[in-house]
Parts: C-alpha cells; sequence; structure tokens
C-alpha cells in the first residue's frame, strides 16, 4: 500500500472508518461536461465515494438545459451547475433546494465566440447569437452586454443548446455563441474564431453548485455531507498527485484531449471543502444569487418572484 493510501485510510479511520456500510439510500446527480464537476465523476469511477459509505450515482447529460430538465422532471436527486441554472428550476418547481456544494467559479471558461470579423462586444448589434435561454448562456449574455452598452433587445438571441454550438457556427445559422469546455474547444477547431467575452471579466460573479432536492437532503445520514466532502477532497488530492491518471479519466468524459483538459481547467478555480463552505456562508454568495434572479427577470427568460425564489435557496 502507498504512503498516499495509508495517510487516507488513517484520516478515513479517524473520522469515519474506512469499512463503513453504504448508505442504502441511493442520490443520483446530474452532471453535464464542465472541467469542475469531473471531480465528481472521478471520485465516482475512483471509488472514492464508496470508499465513503456513499451509494452516488453520475448520471450524465450533454448540457446544463439537460440537468435542470431531468431534475425537474424527477429523474435525478441532485444537479450540478451554476446558481443560474438553481433559480430557474426552483422558478419552475416552486420548492427548495439546498445547494450543499460550490465547486468552482469560473473565471474565463464561460465565453463569448465569434468568427474573427467581429471586433468585440460592441459589434454584435444586430447580430445573431446562440445561448441556451433560460439557463448560464442568457445570464453571461446579457452580463457581457450591459457592460458594453447594450442589452439583449440589440441582439438576435437564438437558442442553441452546446452539442449544436459547432455546426451552428460552421454553417453560419449563428454569427456569435456563448458557450464553455469541452464545447469551445470544438469550435475553436473551426479556424478564425476569437473570444468576444468571459468570465474573467465577471470575477465571481458565475459560481457552479452541487444541488440536492431539500426533503431529500432532510432524510440523509448527519454526516452524509461530510462524506461526500471527504471523497471530493481526495479526488482533488488524487489528481494533484496524479495528474497524469486522473486527467486521462476526466479528459475522456469530456471528449477532449489531456492537453485540452488542463488547458480549460486554467479557466476556473475549483474549491477544497473548506473553501466550499466558507464560500456557501459568504455575503457575497447571497448578493449574487439576488443578482442572477433579478438579471434572469430582466432579461425576460422567465417570470420570476426573486424574494421567493431566494428563501427557498438553501445553502448547507
Amino acid at each position: 500500500m502507498t504512503p498516499f493510501r495509508v495517510i487516507t485510510c488513517v484520516v478515513l479511520l479517524l473520522l469515519i472508518g474506512c469499512d463503513q456500510s453504504v448508505d442504502k439510500q441511493k442520490v443520483k446527480i446530474a452532471l453535464n461536461p464542465w472541467p469542475g464537476y469531473e471531480y465528481i465523476y472521478l471520485a465516482e469511477q475512483k471509488g472514492f465515494f464508496a470508499d465513503q459509505g456513499l451509494n452516488i450515482e453520475v448520471v450524465e447529460m450533454s448540457s446544463l438545459a439537460d440537468v435542470q430538465r431531468v431534475y425537474i422532471q424527477g429523474r435525478v436527486d441532485a444537479f450540478a451547475s451554476t446558481l443560474i441554472e438553481v433559480v430557474q428550476v426552483v422558478g419552475s418547481l416552486d420548492a427548495s433546494v439546498t445547494v450543499f456544494h460550490i465547486a468552482d467559479f469560473s473565471n474565463g471558461g464561460d465565453i463569448i465566440m465569434a468568427n474573427d470579423s467581429i471586433k468585440d462586444v460592441k459589434a454584435l448589434k444586430g447580430k445573431r447569437v446562440g445561448a441556451e435561454i433560460g439557463s448560464l448562456g442568457m445570464y453571461i449574455l446579457a452580463l457581457a452586454l450591459d457592460k458594453n452598452g447594450l442589452s439583449l433587445s440589440d441582439v438576435d438571441v437564438v437558442n442553441v443548446e452546446q452539442l449544436d454550438a459547432k455546426e451552428s457556427m460552421a454553417s453560419n445559422k449563428v454569427d456569435a455563441m456563448v458557450t464553455y469546455p469541452p464545447f469551445s474547444t470544438n469550435i475553436i477547431e473551426l479556424g478564425n474564431m476569437k473570444v468576444l467575452f468571459s468570465t474573467e471579466e465577471l470575477p465571481g460573479d458565475v459560481i457552479d453548485t452541487v444541488t440536492i432536492n431539500s426533503e431529500l437532503m432532510s432524510t440523509l445520514p448527519d454526516d452524509w455531507l461530510k462524506r461526500f466532502s471527504m471523497a471530493w477532497d481526495r479526488a482533488l488530492s488524487y489528481a494533484e498527485a496524479n495528474p497524469d491518471d486522473a486527467h486521462k479519466i476526466m479528459a475522456e468524459r469530456e471528449g477532449l484531449s489531456v492537453e485540452e483538459f488542463r488547458d480549460a481547467l486554467t479557466g476556473l478555480t475549483v474549491l477544497t471543502f473548506v473553501e466550499s463552505e466558507k464560500a456557501k456562508r459568504s455575503p457575497k454568495t447571497k448578493a449574487n444569487l439576488k443578482k442572477v434572479c433579478q438579471t434572469l427577470k430582466f432579461a425576460g427568460s422567465k417570470d420570476l418572484d426573486c424574494p421567493k425564489i431566494e428563501s427557498l435557496i438553501l445553502f448547507e
């Protein structure tokens, strides 16, 4: 047994126990391709959740819109998404959810891409911009336009899901696209593409979370979150100690090369359990939640009762 695994097992024995039986309650978590969520997939693949006695099943989806749909339809118990999708889910279901983990902050990973004939965001006026309507794309587009003296009414927003992003750009169905890795990597392959805007210009505004049905959360063991977080931190530690193996596993699910995956990771800040707990309790996170709801309401993507929605989103 390697020193790393010896230390890990000692920690587990002290805090929980390496031989703990697996929870009977299965928790299905929906994930779309995004580098920050891959540590959940890595934890599942390496057996870190099972080692913690957790019965977690990763349900792979193709986009944030799909993640929203399967949760609203009741086909999963939890989902990884930005706060934007959390607001949309609560607005649709009128039921409380619990944000139990903050996975990362997008610091450049989410972008607006266009062909190089479009000089900047201001040049998008009158252009067709692809985005997942009612999801992260609309939020980023609204903020990007606002920072450049424009609004959503100044562009022609076309509903394009990420799986169709490359084809839509290649066939000129849209002039620009709000996107993120691995889909942005595919668009770059078309050539003559440039980044007009990224979340690097929105520090702290795009928060990637893991959220669960609040009623289900109340039925789980009291130490469930601690055990989830230990598995998460172990995945982060494993990726740091064994980057070749970890990045290969995560890159394959994203459909990227290891080099492309590593490049995508530079556009986000992944949080440890302690950092996540601090972020969940930060007044800035609550302010961000309010900003998200108000921006989506202003953008007209959905009729939202923001005070009510904010009260139904719990951070535990």
